[in-house]
């Protein structure tokens, strides 16, 4: 198994890719820390870990907090011995992240609400880790990011910028950690029309356009899965890609290359 006997937190749990990839590396043998602020979901979840054979542990931690991020981070650490990987999945409903939206019309503060809410909380969670994980000598933070961030999609800047500085800072912080043996990648994947946030997307780009803009099917004829975005987070987390640093790993059934 890709993560046997490692110890791997993963921050906004009970969001659509964030439950998948907390599955997935409970799958792949990994002792999984869940966190998040939904308590019920949270414990719905670490059920259906438990009952596929896998082990977790779940608390009420806001990812958008330093002191909690903080304080969560260095009691995990004390309690397991080490902390081998993190994966940050925290989102927000398109609407209460001020998209889709002409950019004519939207606010400054609607327009900087998804790089606060997402850039700071991955900035959050994995500097946290990263100072811990530079001091036992190994570690993989892997981020999350979105095609959005090579498109020229229609009223989706503020995410879309926020998918490009996510790009940007897990580049910057590879540099940071590297020397001390922590890898940081990120995961890019496209849209999974299973997911609430792409589903209420397409609705809103329906009301401004009156009808969905034209998408080509990718190369392989399909949209991508978050099973298959979850796969790709959890190869980032094992040592099957220890040489791999700073890179952005696009999963998109071919849709874009390069």
């Amino acid at each position: 198994m890709l993560l046997s006997s490692k110890n791997v937190l993963v921050f906004a749990a009970t969001g659509a890719i964030a439950n998948e990839v907390a599955r997935k590396f409970a799958c792949e043998g990994a002792h999984v820390w869940l966190s998040g602020r939904n308590a019920d979901a949270l414990e719905q979840l670490v059920q259906q870990i438990a009952d596929a054979g896998g082990t977790a542990k779940a608390d009420i931690v806001d990812a958008t907090d330093a002191t909690a991020v903080t304080d969560y981070v260095n009691r995990i650490a004390a309690t397991a011995g080490s902390i081998d990987a993190v994966f940050n999945g925290i989102g927000g409903r398109p609407a209460d992240l001020g998209y889709p939206e002409p950019s004519t019309t939207v606010e400054l503060s609607q327009f900087l609400k998804p790089l606060q809410i997402i850039l700071g909380s991955t900035f959050l969670t994995s500097r946290a880790v990263g100072a811990l994980m530079m001091q036992q000598g190994s570690g993989a933070i892997v981020t999350l990011s979105a095609t959005l961030s090579g498109m020229t999609a229609a009223n989706m800047a503020g995410i879309s910028a926020t998918c490009g500085a996510i790009e940007a800072m897990t580049r910057s912080l590879a540099g940071e950690f590297g020397r001390a043996g922590v890898r940081v990648n990120c995961v890019r994947g496209s849209a999974m029309p299973e997911t609430r946030t792409i589903q209420e997307t397409i609705a809103g780009q329906i009301q401004i356009f009156g009808e969905m803009p034209p998408m080509a099917l990718p190369p392989l004829g399909r949209p991508i899965s978050v099973a298959e975005t979850a796969s790709t987070a959890a190869f980032l987390a094992s040592d099957a890609s220890s040489g791999m640093t700073g890179q952005v790993v696009t999963v998109c059934a071919g849709a874009f290359v390069g």
